[in-house]
């Protein structure tokens, strides 16, 4: 079958980059984060802004450099309007956004995100983010919305427990399933739909999640948790369900494993996804590697079985992706990082297969300032329509 012959290469895809990269045997956030700590911005990110080791562990303990070493703070301490508060604010600029099959777009300010986050004490931390954005065509003005909100209390490295609303996959300090740590325009379309069979539960859909996490030994880290069903802010019945566990080979080389499962239910909650109570679950295999310090490859294998709209028969879809980029360094900062990323995916009970390659571009003017320019292609068998986009991007967080 098509789909086997298919799952077969994609896991042999990732068993040649790990083997590849076990070859090499060289051991290698916001900016309000950075001026707490009076670091640079490329000591927690390899290439701003994803995540590099210390960047990990820094998210992992709460914020801070080593778990609970911090005095005993109290929260009105932190309620100053000075560097104690880690406020920063992004920005996106497309001067130049134009697909294929549409309209030329000037959006001249495309994004504006607000954060705020960082430790409440000895044993809490949070995060908090607002953002407007010109997604809505018809709207008099930019979007306004909070992707994100989160309350942890950090027991130890072992044991940590997060409240959240936002991805479910938001705990996970590596790269291969956080799309908002991407250094693309395009999302991760491996973590999202699968062609309108999945009952709303991409994995960059907002979920209400309580997690737990941590390190029970330093190379191997853990997340379960339990949640309401995507798009729903209310959490009604929850019933979604997800098991994470990422093993360090190397501090370069990183193997994991994830399980989501659930379901959509039947609800009168506004804008539920399903008329029916709808099953899902997603199983995948991820891995990580830095080479050398400046070339950074992510991979994710996926398998997605889906409940019909009428719940009367499962469908089943698969999807993958590979990137990887290079980070230029000069005088101790990063100055240019090319990236190229492969997804492959299908739709309809894998009866349309659909292939997207990006190209991508990113120059540091500074830690904090990013321009990009995007080329991205899509391809595929079936009723999905081929089509391209060339993209010009500026990011500043300050």
């Amino acid at each position: 079958m098509k789909g086997v012959k298919q799952v077969t290469a994609y896991w042999a895809v990732i068993g040649l980059i790990v083997i590849l990269t076990g070859l090499s045997t060289t051991a290698n956030a916001i900016p309000a984060f950075a001026r707490k700590n009076s670091i640079s911005c490329s000591a927690c990110h390899s290439a701003w802004p994803a995540l590099n080791q210390t960047g990990r562990s820094y998210k992992e303990n709460g914020y801070r450099f080593a778990p609970l070493q911090v005095p005993n703070i109290k929260v009105s301490d932190h309620l100053k309007w000075d560097e104690s508060l880690p406020v920063s604010v992004v920005l996106v600029a497309r001067p130049y956004d134009k697909k294929d099959s549409g309209e030329t777009k000037i959006r001249a300010l495309h994004e504006a995100e607000l954060m705020i986050g960082g430790p409440m004490g000895e044993n809490m931390s949070g995060f908090f983010e607002m953002e407007a954005e010109d997604e809505d065509t018809n709207a008099r003005g930019l979007d306004v919305g909070i992707p994100l909100a989160q309350l942890t209390y950090n027991q130890s490295a072992a044991f940590n427990l997060q409240f959240s609303y936002g991805s479910v996959m938001y705990f996970d300090p590596y790269n291969t399933y956080t799309d908002s740590r991407r250094l693309t325009r395009g999302h991760l379309t491996t973590l999202g739909s699968f062609g309108g069979a999945d009952n709303d539960e991409g994995l960059r859909s907002a979920h209400q999640n309580i997690t737990a996490y941590g390190r029970p030994v330093n190379n191997i880290f853990y997340g379960v948790s339990i949640g309401g069903s995507g798009g729903d802010a209310e959490g009604e019945e929850p019933a979604t369900v997800m098991a994470r566990v990422a093993y360090d080979i190397t501090p370069n080389i990183m193997v994991g494993l994830l399980s989501v499962s659930g379901t959509c239910p039947a609800s009168t909650v506004t804008g539920a996804a399903c008329a029916v109570d709808r099953d899902f679950s997603r199983t995948a295999i991820d891995v990580q590697t830095v080479i050398q310090k400046n070339m950074t490859i992510t991979a994710v294998v996926m398998s997605a079985t889906d409940d019909n709209p009428a719940a009367t028969t499962e469908l089943e879809n698969d999807a993958m992706y590979i990137q990887a980029f290079y980070v230029e360094r000069s005088n101790g900062r990063n100055n240019w990082a090319p990236l190229i990323r492969y997804d492959n995916y299908d739709k309809l009970d894998g009866a349309e297969n659909i292939s997207e390659l990006t190209l991508g571009m990113n120059y540091y003017f500074s830690d904090n300032v990013r321009g990009m320019f995007e080329y991205w292609d899509r391809s595929g068998e079936g009723t999905t329509a081929d089509d391209s986009r060339i993209t010009l991007q500026l990011l500043a967080a300050f």
